[in-house]
Order: C-alpha cells, then sequence, then structure tokens
C-alpha cells in the first residue's frame, strides 16, 4: 500500500494546464478591454491551473453581471427621484467601472496564491501578452459587434 502526500491548497492542474497564465493578464484584460474578456478569461485560467479556489472565482465572475444591472438600476431609480441630477449623472456612473473593476480585483487576489504555488513547483506558464494587446487593439469592435451597439449590453460588458 503506497500513501501519497498532497497539500489541500496546491494547485491541481487539468489538462488545459498547459494554457495557464499570470493572472495578472486578466487582471489587465478587465482594465483596458472590459470584462467582457477578462471575467471569462479568469475563470477559464482558473479551471486550467486547478485553483482551489475556482468555484468561488465562477460565483464572483457570474456576480458582476447582475451587480452592474442593479447598479445600472440603482442610479436611474435615483435620477428619476430627482436625488442625482443630470450634472451628478456621469460621477455616479463611475460606481459602475468601480464594481467591475474591483471584481477584477478580487479575482486576481483569489488566483494568485494558486498561480504562484504553481509556478514555484514549475508547472508551465504561457505568456498572456499577446491576447491583452490584441484584446485591446480589437476590443471596442469586437465588443460593438457582440452587442450589435446596445447600450445596456455595451455597460454590461465594457
Amino acid at each position: 500500500m503506497s500513501a501519497t502526500y498532497r497539500i489541500q491548497d496546491e494547485p491541481r492542474p487539468g489538462t488545459l494546464g498547459h494554457l495557464v497564465v499570470n493572472p495578472v493578464f486578466p487582471l489587465l484584460a478587465t482594465m483596458m478591454a472590459g470584462v467582457w474578456l477578462g471575467l471569462p478569461w479568469f475563470v477559464f485560467n482558473g479551471f486550467a491551473l486547478g485553483s482551489t479556489s475556482r468555484i468561488k472565482e465562477l460565483v464572483l465572475a457570474l456576480l458582476v453581471v447582475p451587480g452592474t444591472l442593479l447598479l445600472i438600476l440603482l442610479l436611474n431609480t435615483l435620477l428619476a427621484q430627482g436625488a442625482l441630477t443630470e450634472t451628478s449623472k456621469p460621477y455616479a456612473a463611475v460606481s459602475i467601472t468601480v464594481w467591475k473593476l474591483a471584481m477584477g480585483y478580487v479575482l486576481f487576489n483569489l488566483q494568485q496564491r494558486s498561480f504562484a504555488l504553481h509556478e514555484y513547483y514549475g508547472g508551465v506558464v504561457r505568456n498572456g501578452v499577446l491576447v491583452l494587446v490584441a484584446s485591446i487593439v480589437l476590443g471596442s469592435s469586437v465588443l460593438f459587434s457582440l452587442t450589435g451597439g446596445n447600450k445596456i449590453l455595451l455597460e454590461l460588458l465594457g
């Protein structure tokens, strides 16, 4: 009988383990291109990495869309009730961007620990700079074609 030693927090990469990137690339994609690319990339990277918190990462990534919708609804309600003026609306709308970036940062912090262990123990790490640059250059046209120019969808995914 042979016993195997396994650390509970150690990531266990799956068949996609050769596609793991540093979580800073999905974070930068979230900042530069939008959540349409950054959040799915975080989820994919978490599952490829075998992150111990991949289910939590998936749930948090999925919460971004309803959270953004709630913020849009709240801002429109405040505007309709007169709590916000037309001149203050753009400043209040910054909260939507802050929400998306904060969730990207939370996902980055969750994934960073598993990534550090993966990298330390010799796991394969790819460079995500080409995807990042392509998303910055082509991101707006891809996003526009994905949403068909719908303002609400552009706000959700941008």
